[in-house]
């Protein structure tokens, strides 16, 4: 593993003459790749697969049953279709039943985690595709607890890490509050959006990071056991923390999710200032655009420089080549 970090340090060196994490060492400070729906059979044939492309952020979409138990991992409701293995195992991780729910695609995460202790810091993006019903027992704290006591509290870092003694998880990350990349190594970081299915039910208006902020607000000071930060969904060239997303919810929004397109057409400097977040999804579109599954690495890796500049630490694709997916370079 450090000789994995020791030539990815390298290639950065190779194309800005400095580290990657040279003027901010924390983790706003670097710019990685996203996958996008890394849970798809066709992205990648086994969860673990992914892991061991090192990629800065691996995306699963969650339908949360409720009818029934669990929660489904697919890209559409009808039934669980996902690469996560059946396994108990880290050997066997490569075997088993896939299509499994998302407590299995957990498991498969901690088995991978437990073998590599010295991961580079990994985003996980959960897209809550029909959000949240607290009524039958599906809110927040269910997915809290469920990641605490699969993948192990102690390797998430939670809105309370970050927000420590400030007096707003905003505050906090304003003025530097994210941890350095390099006490990062071995943890995982959880971003959730508001699905497309919520987002375009008329009959559903309470979206998942509306709730999951309100749920935040509510914990006070047992806020620790918050495992996920709510995050907006949607590109914008101003701060998108008004309306419904505004007020008391603002404080909670440190991370932000959208085409890459929309992004780039505008003022990003908001996201740079405040040291907040940013994924940028389909970074392959914007111009001139590239291929969006196999580019050649030198393609990708300007693609994610270029988004770098504008603000991104996430540029999102379907890449899957690892010289693609584990490539860092200096946000800026």
């Amino acid at each position: 593993m450090k000789r994995w970090l020791a030539a990815a340090a390298a290639a950065v060196v190779g194309l800005l003459g400095t580290p990657a994490w040279a003027a901010d060492p924390s983790i706003a400070g670097t710019t990685g790749v996203g996958v996008h729906n890394t849970y798809d059979q066709a992205t990648f044939p086994w969860l673990v697969d992914a892991l061991d492309a090192h990629p800065a952020l691996i995306e699963i979409d969650l339908w949360q049953n409720f009818l029934g138990s669990g929660y489904r991992v697919a890209h559409d409701p009808w039934a669980a279709a996902n690469n996560c293995s059946s396994a108990t195992t880290y050997a066997a991780l490569r075997t088993g039943n896939r299509n499994q729910d998302f407590t299995a695609c957990l498991r498969n995460i901690k088995l991978w985690h437990d073998q590599n202790p010295d991961h580079p810091p990994m985003i996980i993006k959960i897209e809550a595709k029909n959000g949240y019903d607290g009524r039958a027992g599906y809110g927040p704290d269910r997915l809290d607890a469920m990641i605490a006591s699969t993948l192990g509290a102690g390797n998430v870092l939670k809105p309370a890490d970050v927000k420590g003694s400030s007096a707003t998880l905003d505050a906090a990350v304003r003025v530097g509050g994210w941890p350095s990349r390099d006490s990062m190594r071995g943890k995982f970081l959880f971003m959730e959006i508001t699905g497309a299915f919520e987002a375009g039910n008329p009959f559903d208006h309470y979206h998942t990071d509306l709730e999951y902020a309100d749920y935040l607000t509510g914990l006070g000071g047992s806020l620790s056991k918050a495992m996920m930060f709510p995050t907006i969904n949607g590109a914008s060239s101003t701060d998108p923390r008004t309306g419904d997303h505004g007020g008391t919810r603002a404080q909670w929004y440190v991370t932000f999710d959208g085409d890459a397109n929309g992004w780039y057409g505008g003022d990003t400097s908001w996201l740079l200032n405040g040291h907040y977040l940013c994924v940028m999804a389909d970074a392959q579109n914007v111009a001139p655009a590239i291929d969006g599954h196999n580019p050649t690495v030198q393609q990708a890796q300007d693609r994610v420089t270029q988004l770098a500049a504008k603000g991104a630490t996430i540029a999102s694709s379907d890449w899957t080549n690892p010289q693609i997916t584990g490539f860092t370079t200096a946000r800026s």
